[in-house]
């Protein structure tokens, strides 16, 4: 789900040097929790990525943005940069 996911929104990751940091991330959470909660920790490798996708259809509709496309860009970059600052 994780690589569907990511692979579709590839191209709207800003820098580009976050793409291998938040694999290796998420790589390493799932396996330590699969380690210290066994079959419990498919809620985190399941949910955390339904739980983006779904933030992102509502963050882009709120904002008159088309979810799959992402367009207009300059609309939705400004956003995410607005939002990686915490200005909600």
């Amino acid at each position: 789900i994780w690589f569907l996911v990511f692979f579709f929104f590839l191209k709207l990751v800003r820098p580009k040097w976050k793409i291998p940091g938040k694999f290796i991330f998420y790589v390493a959470i799932s396996w330590a929790l699969t380690h210290w909660l066994g079959h419990w920790a498919l809620i985190f490798i399941l949910g955390h990525p339904l739980l983006g996708f779904i933030f992102h259809i509502v963050v882009c509709k709120k904002h008159h943005i088309d979810w799959r496309t992402c367009q207009p860009r300059d609309k939705y970059l400004a956003l995410q940069t607005k939002w990686s600052k915490g200005d909600f």
